[in-house]
């Protein structure tokens, strides 16, 4: 049985497209922001700061951005998608449905661990405003979801998971997700688990195995 990920139409359509002048523009501000931002944190960076790193007005920034916190907050959302493309890449060279698993969890621990040592000067200000920061992460949830509903449904099919796994997809894939997530803020803004990366791998094991038995 093969696996694929799957890509929705709309996905496709926007990895295909040429960068246009305003698309390179919004990447420069991106850029130079996010430079910024982990050098100095949120607070003390301004939209002049920005403009001022550019080379461009201020009124470059508020012809593409309303503001530094919406500057902000497409940084994290494109660090975030650059995150998901690494672990679909690893996902997509792991072989067995185990290994899959154990790629998408370890290749976004690593992720968020370089992050968080990126971002040391940040940390504090995202804890303050953690509340506003979680519809930053539906886009992605859904599309991690899809992806781990993927790979149980692949090691299922292929015998290497328990059959009974096969009737909780509805449910078992977000789970994994949200608990995953949970992992990662206390990572990156709480700063705990500093030495959770070199542990992964028996946490996996256990995890692993719990998929393969099954319930009594």
């Amino acid at each position: 049985m093969s696996f694929d990920v799957i890509l929705d139409r709309k996905t496709i359509l926007v990895e295909s497209m040429i960068p246009t002048k305003d698309d390179i523009i919004r990447e420069e501000i991106l850029r130079e922001a996010q430079q910024l931002f982990r050098q100095y944190g949120v607070k003390k960076t301004t939209m002049e700061d920005i403009a001022k790193a550019m080379g461009k007005g201020k009124s470059t920034l508020y012809y593409y951005y309303c503001s530094k916190e919406e500057i902000f907050d497409a940084v994290i959302l494109k660090e975030m998608g650059e995150v998901f493309n690494q672990v679909k890449q690893a996902v997509a060279k792991a072989v067995t449905a185990e290994d899959k698993l154990r790629a998408f969890t370890l290749t976004k621990i690593k992720a968020v661990q370089k992050y968080a040592n990126l971002y040391k000067i940040v940390k504090g200000e995202m804890q303050e405003n953690l509340h506003c920061m979680k519809h930053l992460h539906t886009e992605y949830d859904t599309h991690e979801i899809k992806l781990v509903k993927e790979i149980l449904k692949y090691g299922v099919n292929n015998g290497e998971f328990s059959k009974v796994i096969g009737k909780e997809l509805g449910i078992l894939p977000s789970v994994m997700v949200s608990s995953l997530r949970g992992l990662e803020r206390d990572m990156f803004i709480e700063a705990r688990y500093a030495r959770l990366e070199p542990r992964m791998e028996s946490i996996m094991a256990i995890l692993i195995r719990g998929l393969k038995t099954d319930p009594v």
